[in-house]
This record gives structure tokens, C-alpha cells and sequence, in this order.
């Protein structure tokens, strides 16, 4: 531990890590410097080069930092997952294209020699795109402004300062940035692993707003310089409880808007004025407007920058009173609404005046729904969720319909400010806290709950109760949006009630949908067979809920009487289903989960491929994930003993091929079942 080692990061010119003056800086070196400091281990950071990653596969000790995990390079090196989700998105300017569909036989540019290079070529070979090397993500773009190509591939870990249009490419696995460290390096590991896995948020939060103010100083140096000093007007939003965008803690105004702007401020040296939104005419009257939806910046034609938030809008009301799946079906009721929020836009294209009760904040409008003043309102969900757990209103109130429309939130610059809406341009490509996969928002303040898993339970709680009955609600729907819906609320409620029984069961049923998803997708299967696999398989065990508790969580071995009890319950499971109208392969999950290859299973007694292949793929990812756990009545395996299980039951209980292209892909099951426990 004593030594140096080195740590490679490849120069991406971000706030990630960047030269300057011959001295390495950014987020990922600040890390590394806390890491020093605080483990007292000498980490050195260094550009990574070709030859470089050559050394790595020979199997030299080399630490990188944000490499693609393969199968040959984990028999070298241990992968620590650090803070950022890959996902691969389609890119593009065309506003016309809706779905990846519109790619066929177009021009799209990837970089090759990438991973996102293979899984596009081999997830996507029958768009039979025209495959152009883009060399680099800003290159790309040109060639999009020029014409020389339709759309270009590439993962969300770096902003774009142009707005582009995208589609999210789902058949290519979700990743996360990670830390490569030698095998030979076990107690430098376990302490790094330590280190990523306790930072706190805060501590997270202010490294990357210090890296995002060096750098974007750095960079511009000489630019902008008009601007310094001005005193530049800001238009915030009247409303002040919308945790954790803007809101009052303490009297002190919080939130990643006011964040955002301090870090504008300090990056170009102005003087940002607060002008609270009461007029329509401040839209234009003000230089920056802090949080405006993109549809409604488009609509009035000012410049808008990349967004840095996104509200997923529901509908909410008293726990006695009805659900609703469409705003059409409001009639005469009363809507309280907070005036001039983000939604008044929206509302006023499906209601009518006559159905506004205008109030001051989210407080205001819990108020009249509680006092019956209102009959719903209108809020962010995660806002929401938050203010009823505070507010201890949770038990009065409930999630009554969840829209369709997300909406992405941005800062708005008045089309007469070129300079200042290319400043903001250039530095919200930074700002991505949807990429995060650690929520540095979710911090100790009175919008936050103290207690994280009664959050989850009432966030649950509040989901479960509304989707059940909306499911009720929604017959005039089509069968798509019936179906959608119907396997949230199913999902929801199956999730309530085994985490009653047990907590683990809730992060067991969550593992099987992710587990089975893979599987498929590394089968071939379909897009179409791995997003229902994706979303059912979780439904394996509903029939559980017929089974007595006693005979569940019996902590010694089952007698044969209560053994052929605990079989009943893949029947039970499919009758629920069936009765629910959900699909024929959650049917067939649930149902014949427990077939064996040989015959041997229950409760028909299937063989071979008589088994419906859904069925086959869960069987083999839930006793391995039943064999990770800890339970009641056992201890948990390790990730080589579970798999040797699998492996010498292949042919007997399990589809042979499905068994070895489970374990051609074992670290990635290692991994899910690690990330999500």
C-alpha cells in the first residue's frame, strides 16, 4: 500500500478530467487526491494512451479509470463501479424521427473501436445502417450539421453544448463507469471499493462543482469577457417548494437551480439579479429564465439551453375519491394549480378556465384538497412524494393518475444575449444529474426523509394503492396502455406484499427482471420478448400469496405435506394472472418456472423444450439469485459455489444451451446481484 500507482484517465477535454498548463485537472483527479488524503494511498494520475491499454491486457499493473469490462480482461483485473450510467442514445436533428425505426438503411456515424461500436453492429444489424466512422463525439456533430450523416451513436456520460434530439438504443446494456485495479492489487481494491461505495453526496457534490468551475475558467480565459461585471436579470419561478429543483430550507433558498446559477456566477464573473415570475411579459424582459420546459422556451422562440432536470408530472387527491387516467375525464371538477408553474401550459390545452383553483404553492394545494376546497392538483413526483412524508399528509392523499408527458427543464436566454446563451451553452453540458447513479440531491434537509426506507415504503405504498385502482379505471383505454399499466400495478403490488413478508424478497423480485433481460438479450431474443421478460418475470412467484406464511418462512426443512403446499403456488400464480389479462408469457412464468429439463419438475411435469422459453430462462436466473440470498432457513453462496450448482445441473434442471450462455456471462450476473443487494 505503500507504493505509488498509477492511475490512467483518457483526456476528454471535460470537467471530468483535462490539461492545463502541463498539470492534470478535474473531477476524477480531485477524487483521487481526496482518495490520498483520506487512505493515505499515493495515487498519481496519468493520460491514457493506445500503448497503454496494450500493457493493461498483458496484464501489467495498471489502474484505468472508465474501462469497458470484458470477459478477458476480469480474469486480470477486479471493476469497482464508480458514479456514472452509460446508456447508449441514438443522436440526431431531425425532429421528425420518433422512433429507431427512422435509421433504416441511413447513415450512422459511430466511433469505432468502442463497445458501443459492437453492440450497435450486433443489437441493431437489422436497421442495415450505413456504419460511418465518426472518429470523435464533436466530429459527429459536424458531420450532422453537414449533412454527412443521419444520426451517430454514442453513451450519455459527456453533455453536448448543442441541443440534440434522441432515442434511447434499450438492446444496448445499460453500464456504469468503472475503476480497473490489477488482481495483484486485492488490499488496494477493497480499499478503493470502500472508498466509492461510502463517499457521501455532499462531499461528491461539492468536488464536482469546484471541477466544473476550474474548468469552465480554464477554458474560457480570455472569452466572454463582455460579460464580467454585468449585472444580468434572472427569472425564478413563484413557487418555492419544488424539492429538490427550488426550494426553502431555513429560510435560504436550495436546490440544483440556485446550484446551477451560483456556478454560472462564479464561472462568468456576473451579478445574476432574482426577479420572481408574476408577469407573462418578464419571459422576454428578463436576460436568463431559471427553469422553463423546452416546450414552452420553444413555443415563445428564445434560446434555450441543454436541460439539467426532468419533471415526471402526476396527478394527486384524497385517498377516498376516485382515479383518473385522462385529463378529459376532470368535467367540472376543480383542479388546484399553482399559477404560472411549469404545467399551467399544459392544463390550459385540456381544461378550462372554470376548472382552475389558483394557489401559491404545492402547501396551498395539499390545503385544498385536504379541506375539499379542490377536488386535484398537480405535481412533480418526486416533489410530491417528499411533501407528503414530511407533511405526514400520506396517510390523507394518493397518487390519483400519472401523465404521459415528461418534461425536460432548462435555462432560457433572451434571443438579444448571443454571448451570454453561448456561455450557458457551452456550460450545461455539464450539468447531467440524470446520469448519476448516485443521487447527490438526496440530501439531509426538510425536504428529505430521515428515515430512507420508509420513502421507499410509502413511495411504494402510494404507487400500489393508485395503480391497482387506475387499472380498474381504464377501460376506454387502448389495449397497449391497458397492458402498460396493468403490469406496473401487478409489479407494484407484488413488490408491497413480499417486502411485508420479507425486504429482501422486494430486491429479489427487482434482480429476476434485470437477470432475465440479459439472459434474453445475450439469447437473441427479440427487443419485444426482452422488455416483457424485462417487466413479467418478476411475477414468477405472485402465486405465493396463497400460500400460508407459516409454511413460507418455516426456517427448518418442510415436511412432504407442506413441500406439495409450497407447490401449489405456480398455479395459484397462473390463475391470478390469467384472471388479470396480462400476456400469455407472464401466464407461462408463473406457471412452469419449476419445470425441469429432465421432466422432473412441477406442477405439469414438462420436458425439454415443452417448456415455454420465458419459463426456462427465469428457472435458471432464480435459483441462482434464491442461492445468493440469505434467507431464513439458510445462508447465502458465493457467486463460484452458486454457479457450479448451475452448472452441474445443466441438462437435468436447466436448458443446457441457456446454462452455458449464463455462464459465458456469469460476471455480469455477479455484478447485477452485487449493485443491487
Amino acid at each position: 500500500m505503500g507504493k505509488d500507482h498509477t492511475i490512467l484517465l483518457e483526456d476528454e477535454n471535460s470537467f471530468f478530467f483535462y490539461k492545463e498548463n502541463k498539470e492534470y485537472r478535474g473531477l476524477y483527479p480531485k477524487i483521487f487526491q481526496d482518495i490520498s488524503d483520506k487512505i493515505n494511498i499515493n495515487l498519481k494520475v496519468k493520460e491514457l494512451d493506445t500503448n497503454l491499454i496494450l500493457d493493461m491486457e498483458k496484464g501489467k499493473d495498471i489502474l484505468i479509470m472508465d474501462l469497458i469490462e470484458t470477459e478477458e480482461r476480469r480474469k486480470k483485473y477486479y471493476f469497482i463501479p464508480t458514479f456514472f450510467y452509460l446508456k447508449a442514445n441514438m443522436y440526431f436533428l431531425n425532429a421528425e424521427y420518433i422512433d429507431v425505426t427512422n435509421f433504416y438503411k441511413k447513415r450512422v456515424g459511430v466511433i469505432k473501436g468502442t463497445y458501443i461500436d459492437k453492440e450497435f453492429s450486433e443489437k441493431y444489424e437489422f436497421l442495415n445502417s450505413e456504419i460511418i466512422d465518426v472518429q470523435t463525439r464533436e466530429r459527429a456533430i459536424q458531420m450532422l450539421k453537414d449533412g454527412r450523416i443521419d444520426g451517430f451513436v454514442a453513451d450519455n456520460q459527456y453533455g453536448f453544448i448543442d441541443t440534440l434530439n434522441k432515442i434511447e438504443l434499450n438492446r444496448i446494456p445499460t453500464m456504469v463507469t468503472t475503476l480497473a485495479v490489477p488482481k495483484s492489487e486485492k488490499d488496494l481494491y477493497d480499499n478503493l471499493k470502500k472508498y466509492f461505495e461510502n463517499i457521501s453526496s455532499n462531499d461528491l457534490k461539492n468536488m464536482i462543482s469546484e471541477s466544473r468551475r476550474e474548468y469552465y475558467k480554464d477554458k474560457f480565459k480570455n472569452r466572454y469577457q463582455s460579460l464580467r461585471g454585468r449585472s444580468l436579470d434572472v427569472l425564478y419561478p413563484g413557487e418555492r417548494s419544488n424539492y429538490p429543483l427550488y426550494y426553502l430550507e431555513d429560510g435560504k433558498e436550495k436546490g440544483i437551480t440556485v446550484e446551477y446559477l451560483s456556478d454560472v456566477a462564479d464561472i462568468l464573473g456576473v451579478n445574476l439579479n432574482k426577479v420572481i415570475y408574476t408577469e407573462s411579459q418578464d419571459w422576454k424582459r428578463n436576460h436568463i429564465v431559471a427553469a422553463a420546459t423546452v416546450e414552452t422556451s420553444s413555443e415563445r422562440g428564445d434560446n434555450y439551453t441543454n436541460p439539467y432536470y426532468t419533471l415526471a408530472p402526476v396527478i394527486f387527491n384524497r385517498k377516498e375519491d376516485g382515479f383518473i387516467t385522462n385529463l378529459i375525464e376532470v368535467g367540472k371538477e376543480r383542479f388546484a394549480v399553482v399559477n404560472n408553474s411549469y404545467y399551467m401550459d399544459y392544463l390550459r390545452k385540456n381544461l378550462k378556465e372554470e376548472n382552475f383553483v389558483y394557489v401559491e404553492d404545492m402547501d396551498e394545494a395539499i390545503e385544498k384538497i385536504r379541506k375539499k376546497e379542490a377536488d386535484y392538483s398537480i405535481a412533480d413526483y418526486k416533489t410530491l412524494i417528499n411533501r407528503l412524508y414530511n407533511s405526514g399528509y400520506d396517510q390523507e392523499l394518493k397518487i390519483a393518475g400519472i401523465l404521459d408527458e415528461k418534461y425536460d427543464l432548462s435555462m432560457v436566454v433572451r434571443k438579444d444575449e448571443e454571448e451570454l446563451f453561448e456561455a450557458l451553452k457551452e456550460i450545461s453540458a455539464s450539468f447531467l444529474n440524470e446520469n448519476m447513479t448516485k443521487n447527490i440531491y438526496w440530501l439531509k434537509n426538510s425536504y428529505e426523509v430521515k428515515n430512507q426506507k420508509r420513502l421507499v415504503a410509502v413511495s411504494s405504498g402510494l404507487f400500489l394503492i393508485s395503480l391497482v385502482f387506475m387499472y380498474r379505471a381504464k377501460k376506454g383505454l387502448n389495449e397497449k396502455k391497458k397492458y402498460q399499466d396493468l403490469m406496473m400495478s401487478l409489479v407494484s403490488s407484488l413488490e408491497a406484499v413480499n417486502q411485508f413478508n420479507d425486504f429482501e424478497t422486494g430486491n429479489h423480485i427487482k434482480r429476476l427482471n434485470m437477470y432475465s433481460e440479459l439472459l434474453a438479450n445475450k439469447l437473441g431474443c427479440s427487443k419485444k420478448f426482452c422488455d416483457e421478460i424485462g417487466s413479467v418475470a418478476s411475477l414468477h412467484d405472485v402465486g405465493k400469496i396463497g400460500i400460508d406464511r407459516s409454511v413460507l418462512k418455516k426456517p427448518g426443512k418442510l415436511t412432504k405435506e407442506e413441500f406439495e403446499i409450497i407447490k401449489l403456488h405456480p398455479e395459484i400464480g397462473y390463475e391470478i394472472i390469467k384472471k388479470s389479462g396480462v400476456s400469455t408469457m407472464a401466464e407461462n412464468i408463473a406457471r412452469y418456472h419449476h419445470e425441469k429439463w429432465s421432466g422432473g419438475g412441477y406442477p405439469k411435469g414438462l420436458k425439454g423444450e415443452e417448456i415455454p422459453l420465458e419459463a426456462r430462462i427465469v428457472s435458471i436466473v432464480d435459483v441462482y439469485d434464491a442461492l445468493r440470498q440469505k434467507r431464513v432457513y439458510k445462508e447465502g453462496f458465493d457467486h463460484e459455489k452458486s454457479i457450479q450448482i448451475i452448472r452441474e445441473e445443466s441438462g437435468k434442471s436447466f436448458d443446457p444451451d441457456l446454462v452455458n450462455l449464463f455462464l459465458e456471462n456469469e460476471m455480469k450476473f455477479e455484478r447485477l446481484f452485487n449493485s443491487n443487494t
